[in-house]
């Protein structure tokens, strides 16, 4: 069965991106945050492993790090990373959360050359953060912001027409919305999510994957045992009959 082209369901995400995170190491907890974000992902529209496939390879090739550290200076708060490498989305996106968590909006914070920015804004829509506004400048030098408004919509302000998934490596500002900040991008192209109306979609249709998911399940394949004579004998596969 060809593996892209495909409708999966959001089970499914749960089930394939947990397991892709932890085939690229980090730790189940990480690997199971990074699995959520990807249902938020694709319950507003997004293909996932469009998303998340830039993220994966870094980490596998060593390009990104899960180190991370923080400081606390007299212009804000910053999340980076410690190595001369560039900070995994995966690991910066729950560290943003947990920020939140003890912090709340009191201060910004800045987190700096994160891969893919879209997982650190699912990070913080999966766990219902609202009333913050995420900003960013690409690599390529396009600006984005995202409001998450309450739990009933959210907004996307671009200043291009390149799609917000494939935008990456970027230094984020997290920060309180309000009336003064909510467009700061000039000439900004808006796209408002109604989160309920996309979630009913998503329940109706399930979840489409294209081209990037076979690497996608590469990553889930590591962690499947091989079928040997040892690892059927340790009580690995289905039974041979109902009972089993």
């Amino acid at each position: 069965m060809s593996k892209s082209g495909l409708t999966i369901s959001l089970n499914e995400v749960l089930f394939y991106f947990t397991r892709a995170g932890f085939g690229v190491k980090a730790p189940i907890g990480v690997s199971e945050d990074f699995a959520r974000s990807n249902i938020w992902i694709a319950q507003n529209g997004f293909d996932p492993s469009e998303c998340s496939l830039l993220a994966l390879d870094n980490l596998d090739s060593q390009k990104s790090s899960l180190s991370i550290q923080f400081e606390k200076s007299s212009d804000g708060s910053r999340l980076f990373c410690p190595e001369d490498r560039i900070l995994s989305a995966i690991e910066a996106s729950v560290s943003c959360v947990d920020w939140l968590e003890f912090n709340g909006l009191n201060g910004g914070l800045k987190v700096t050359n994160v891969d893919c920015p879209l997982l650190v804004v699912s990070a913080l829509g999966a766990n219902q953060c609202i009333g913050i506004k995420v900003s960013w400048s690409d690599k390529s030098n396009n600006q984005y912001q995202v409001n998450l408004n309450d739990d009933t919509k959210w907004e996307i302000i671009a200043s291009s027409d390149v799609p917000i998934e494939q935008s990456s490596y970027a230094d984020i500002q997290i920060s309180a919305l309000d009336g003064t900040n909510k467009a700061t991008i000039k000439n900004g192209k808006l796209k408002t999510f109604n989160i309920a109306d996309e979630r009913l979609k998503t329940l109706n249709n399930g979840v489409n994957v294209g081209d990037k998911w076979p690497e996608i399940y590469e990553y889930f394949s590591r962690c499947l045992v091989k079928s040997s004579a040892e690892s059927r004998a340790s009580g690995a596969g289905a039974g041979l009959v109902d009972t089993d």
